[in-house]
C-alpha cells in the first residue's frame, strides 16, 4: 500500500511560505461564490505520485517549520521559563475529573490505571526538538503532559493563531482579542467546505488586552484568558455545542467589531420572572425590573450579509456605534465587569430568538464525561451510558453533586447546547428541545438543541472477540487450514519494514495468522508463528535494537520513533504525534494475541507494550507520563489525528478502520491480561468510535445528503476535518482508496463498521446510477489489495461473489489470503442464510 501523497485542505488568507519536510506540493485554494462579505474556499487535487504518505500535507502558506528551524526549538529563544515547565511536569497537581452523583463509572479516571505499574519508562529518554510555546499557555494550569491531538490543539502550537471549531462557531484567539464566526457550508460532488471568516471580534475598546494564554482544559473544553493594563481581563470557556459563545470581562471597555456593515442595533424586550410577560427594555421600569431580577440584557444586531445575532450582556451594556464600525459601551467605561455572550440567530431569527433568550446568561464553567458501567453485561442489548456533565455559573449546575439526570428527564440547569446527529440517534425524543433551534450545523450535519447541563445517552455495545462472529464450518476450516502454512512461511521473510506504522502492520499480520492457527488446531504452525512474533517484537519493545528505535519524549510526554523525532514529515509525522493510535494499535493487537496464547512469552514485552498503550489510550488523569486518551474526543465520539501541526480546518481523521483497530487492540490486550474494568472501558470507546464511523464516514446516500448536503451523496468520506469533509484520501482520490482505508485491517472488529445494508447500498451493482459504487471501484482496482478489501467487505452480502474474486488478488502488506478466507467464513454471509 505505497501510494501517492495527496492532501486536500480548505485555507483562507494565508501568505505563501516555504514549508520544509512535506513530501508533496499543495494545490492552491480556489474561491467560490458565497454570502455577501464571505468566500468559500476549495482546493483541487494534486497529481498522484508513487509514494504513500499518511500525514496531512501542508497547504501553501501553512506555518509548519520542522526540527532546528522551528522558532521554539531553542530553549533560550523567548522561552526562559521552559526549563521550569519541564521540571514541573512531574510535580504539577494532576487534573481531577468531576463525577456525577448516581453514575457508576466503568473505571475511576482519577485513580492510577491498572496499566501503570509504576516502573520507569522502558524507552530511552530524549528531548523533543519542538519545544512547547509557553507564551501560549499557562503551564501552572494545564495538566501535564500536554495534549497533542485535542480538538483545540491549534491554540497551543505554532503561534496559536489558527482557529478552533466549537460547533457551530469558528473561534480564533489572538493576543488582544477573540473572533467568532458562523461558518457557511457549501457542498460539491466531492467535498463539503466552510467559510473561513470571522463575523465578530471582541476585545477592549482602548486596546488594554495585550496577552492571551490557554488557562485550563478538561474532558470537553478549553479555557482562554486575556490580560493587560490596569487589571483588564477577559476569559472564555470554549465547549463544543454551545449555543452561546461567552466571554467574562473584568475592568474592561467592551468592544465588538465586525467585518460587515451593521444595519440595525435593537435593544430587546425581556421576559422578567415569567415567560409570558414582558416590558420594553428602554423603559425605566424595564431597567429597574432587570436589575431586581438579575436578568441579562439582550441586543439584536442585523448585518448587511443578511445575518442576525443576539448579544447578551450582564450587567446590561447599552451598545452604541462609535463611528469606526465598532460597538462600544455607552459612556465608554473602562471598568466594566460582567459577561458578554454572542449567538447567531440561525435561519429563523424570530423563532430562534424566542428560544435563545430563555437561556441567556448561563454558560459552562467545566465539563466532564463519565463512561458508565455496562448494563446487561451478560446478555443481548448491552449498553453503557455516556454522561456529558457541564458545571455552569447558575446555582443548579455549579456543584458536581448535582443530581444525576436520567436519559428521560431534563436537568434543571438552564444550559442550552447542541447535539450531533449520532447523539440524536441515541437520545430519547424527550431529551430534544421543543420548540428547538433551526439553521445551525457543522461538518457532521444539522445540530439539534438540547436543554440541561447533563446530557446522557445509551451507547449500544456490539460484542467483539478474538474470534469471528460465527464458528468455522468444517469446509471453511479445511480451506483456511490449507492456506495457512503458505502464508506463515511467507511471513518469515516479508516483514522488513523499518518504520513503526508498516512494522506494526506486519506484526499484526503475523498475530492474525497466529490466532487463526490456534483456532484451526494447527499447533505446529501456531508455535512457529508465536516464536516469530516474539522475535519481531523484541527489537522494538525490549532491546530497542531496530534501525528506528522508539524513544521516550520527555518534552511532550510520549513515545515516538527516532526518525520521526528527527523530522516532522518522517514516519508519517509520528514524531510530531500524528497517528499514534493507528501505529501503536497494531502493536497492541499483536501483543494481545501473544498474551492470550502464550503469557510467558509475552512477559518481557509487557511493560514496554503497556507504555505504548498508555501513550495513545491512557485511561487515567493521574498518569504523570502520558496525557489522558491522546486522540479520543468524547463529544464527537471518535479520534482525531494531526498531532502538533496547525490546520485552519482543525483536526482530522482519515482511517476509521485503523482507529477501530487501535481500541480493539487495547480491548483485547486488557482482556488477555485480566484487567476487566480497563477492558470494559476500551470496549465502550471502541463502540463509540465505530458508531461515529458508521454515521459520518459510512453514511447511507440519504444520510450523506443530509449531513454533507447535495450534490454530495457518496457512501463514504475519505477525510473528516473539524470544518470540512473530503471524498478523497491523503494518498489519492480513487474510490477503492476511500472505501478501503475506512475498512482495513480486516479483523473481527471490522464487523462493527460493515453493516450489511450499508455494504449492499454502497456496492451499487447498477454502475450507471452510482459510478462511485464499491463494485466498480473493486473492478477498477484489478487484482490489488484494495480490490481484495472491497470484495471481502462484500461477503457480508454475497459470499460466493466475494470468494470468486478474493483469490485472484494480491493481499495488502498487512493482510494475507488466510485472513481473508477466515474473515469471509466467520464474519461474512453464512451459507444457507441471507445474513
Amino acid at each position: 500500500m505505497h501510494f501517492a501523497a495527496l492532501a486536500i485542505a480548505a485555507w483562507a488568507t494565508i501568505s505563501a511560505t516555504a514549508v520544509q519536510a512535506w513530501p508533496a506540493p499543495m494545490p492552491q485554494p480556489q474561491p467560490m461564490a458565497g454570502a455577501e462579505g464571505k468566500e468559500l474556499w476549495m482546493t483541487t487535487a494534486a497529481a498522484a505520485t508513487p509514494k504513500r504518505a499518511r500525514l496531512p500535507q501542508a497547504p501553501s502558506g501553512a506555518h509548519v517549520p520542522a526540527g532546528k528551524d522551528h522558532p521554539y526549538t531553542n530553549e533560550e529563544d523567548g522561552h526562559a521559563d521552559f526549563n521550569r515547565y519541564v521540571e514541573r511536569a512531574n510535580t504539577v497537581p494532576q487534573y481531577t475529573a468531576p463525577t456525577v452523583a448516581g453514575v457508576k463509572s466503568v473505571l475511576d479516571p482519577n485513580a492510577r490505571s491498572a496499566l501503570d505499574s509504576g516502573a520507569a519508562i522502558a524507552f530511552k529518554a530524549t528531548a523533543h526538538p519542538l519545544k512547547p510555546n509557553t507564551t501560549l499557555f499557562d503551564a501552572s494550569a494545564l495538566r501535564m503532559p500536554l495534549a497533542t491531538n485535542k480538538w483545540w490543539q491549534n491554540l497551543i502550537i505554532d503561534d496559536g493563531a489558527f482557529p478552533i471549531h466549537t460547533y457551530p462557531y469558528r473561534i480564533t484567539c489572538t493576543a488582544n482579542s477573540s473572533t467568532i464566526g458562523m461558518p457557511q457550508f457549501q457542498a460539491t460532488a466531492t467535498s463539503m467546505v466552510s467559510s473561513q471568516v470571522s463575523d465578530w471580534e471582541i476585545g477592549d475598546a482602548n486596546g488594554a488586552l495585550t496577552k492571551r494564554l490557554v488557562s485550563g482544559a478538561d474532558a470537553l473544553g478549553v479555557s482562554v484568558t486575556w490580560s493587560g493594563a490596569s487589571g483588564a481581563q477577559m476569559t472564555a470557556g470554549f465547549y463544543k455545542g454551545s449555543a452561546f459563545t461567552t466571554y467574562r470581562l473584568t475592568s474592561m471597555a467592551p468592544m465588538l467589531k465586525t467585518i460587515h456593515a451593521i444595519v440595525n442595533v435593537q435593544a430587546l424586550a425581556l421576559t422578567v420572572n415569567s415567560r409570558n410577560s414582558t416590558v420594553k427594555s428602554n423603559d425605566v421600569a424595564m431597567k429597574l425590573a432587570r436589575a431586581l431580577a438579575d436578568q441579562p440584557a439582550l441586543t439584536q444586531i442585523k448585518l448587511n450579509d443578511g445575518s442576525q445575532w443576539l448579544i447578551v450582556s450582564k450587567p446590561a451594556i447599552d451598545w452604541k456605534q462609535d463611528g469606526t464600525g465598532r460597538l462600544v459601551a455607552q459612556g465608554g467605561s473602562a471598568k466594566y465587569s460582567g459577561i458578554v455572550q454572542l449567538a447567531h440567530l440561525g435561519d429563523n431569527p424570530a423563532a430562534n430568538l424566542a428560544v435563545l433568550q430563555q437561556y441567556a446568561g448561563t454558560y459552562v464553567t467545566e465539563g466532564a464525561v463519565t463512561y458508565a458501567q455496562i448494563e446487561n453485561a451478560s446478555g443481548s442489548g448491552r449498553t453503557a451510558d455516556i454522561v456529558m456533565f457541564y458545571k455552569t455559573n447558575t446555582a443548579a449546575g455549579a456543584d458536581s453533586s448535582t443530581a444525576y439526570s436520567t436519559r428521560d428527564v431534563a436537568s434543571t440547569s438552564q444550559l442550552l447546547t447542541f447535539a450531533l446527529p449520532h447523539h440524536v440517534d441515541m437520545l430519547p425524543a424527550s431529551a430534544l428541545l421543543k420548540p428547538g433551534l433551526s439553521g445551525y450545523r457543522c461538518t457532521k450535519g444539522p445540530l439539534v438543541a438540547v436543554a440541561g447541563n447533563v446530557i446522557t445517552y445509551a451507547q449500544p455495545l456490539r460484542s467483539v472477540a478474538y474470534e469471528g462472529t460465527h464458528a468455522l464450518s468444517a469446509t471453511d476450516k479445511a480451506s483456511v487450514a490449507a492456506q495457512l502454512p503458505k502464508d506463515s512461511t511467507a511471513t518469515a521473510t516479508n516483514i522488513t519494514a523499518e518504520d513503526p506504522y508498516f512494522f506494526g502492520k506486519g506484526a499484526a499480520k503475523i498475530a492474525r495468522l497466529y490466532q487463526i492457527a490456534n483456532e484451526v488446531g494447527d499447533s505446529s504452525t501456531a508455535n512457529a508463528l508465536g516464536a516469530r512474533l516474539v522475535a519481531y517484537l523484541k527489537p522494538w519493545l525490549v532491546a530497542q535494537s531496530n534501525s528506528d528505535p522508539l524513544v521516550h519524549d520527555t518534552t511532550w510526554g510520549g513515545i515516538v520513533s527516532t526518525k520521526g523525532l528527527a523530522g516532522s514529515g518522517d514516519d508519517f509525522g509520528q514524531g510530531w504525534y500524528n497517528d499514534h493510535h493507528f501505529h501503536y494499535g497494531y502493536f497492541a493487537y499483536a501483543c494481545a494475541i501473544l498474551a492470550k496464547h502464550d503469557i510467558s512469552a509475552f512477559a518481557p514485552l509487557r511493560e514496554p507494550m503497556l507504555q505504548l498503550l498508555r501513550d495513545y489510550a491512557n485511561p487515567s488523569y493521574a498518569d504523570a507520563s502520558f496525557p489522558f486518551m491522546r486522540h479520543f474526543d468524547p463529544y464527537d465520539g471518535h479520534s482525531w489525528a494531526a498531532g502538533l501541526f496547525s490546520f485552519a480546518d482543525g483536526r482530522n481523521q482519515e482511517s476509521t478502520g485503523e482507529a477501530i483497530n487501535a481500541y480493539y487492540g487495547a480491548y483485547l490486550l486488557a482482556d488477555a491480561l485480566g484487567l476487566q474494568d480497563t477492558a470494559d472501558f476500551y470496549e465502550i470507546v471502541l463502540n463509540m468510535e465505530a458508531t461515529s464511523g458508521r454515521r459520518y464516514w459510512h453514511p447511507t446516500r440519504a444520510q450523506a445528503k443530509a449531513i454533507y448536503m447535495e450534490p454530495f451523496e457518496h457512501n463514504a468520506i475519505g477525510i473528516m476535518w473539524a470544518s470540512k469533509a473530503d471524498y478523497l484520501t491523503f494518498f489519492g482520490a480513487n474510490p477503492e482508496f476511500i472505501y478501503g482505508i475506512q475498512m482495513l485491517p480486516f479483523t473481527p472488529a471490522t464487523t462493527l463498521l460493515l453493516d450489511q445494508a450499508w455494504v449492499k447500498e454502497a456496492w451499487c451493482p447498477d454502475g450507471s446510477s452510482c459510478a462511485d459504487g464499491m463494485k466498480l471501484a473493486a473492478q477498477s482496482a484489478g487484482t490489488s489489495g484494495w480490490a481484495q478489501f472491497l470484495y471481502t467487505a462484500y461477503s457480508v452480502v454475497d459470499r460466493s461473489t466475494a470468494l470468486a474474486n478474493v483469490n485472484k488478488c494480491t493481499p495488502d502488506d498487512g493482510n494475507t489470503l488466510t485472513n481473508v478466507l477466515y474473515w469471509i467464513a466467520t464474519c461474512g454471509q453464512q451459507v444457507g442464510s441471507g445474513s
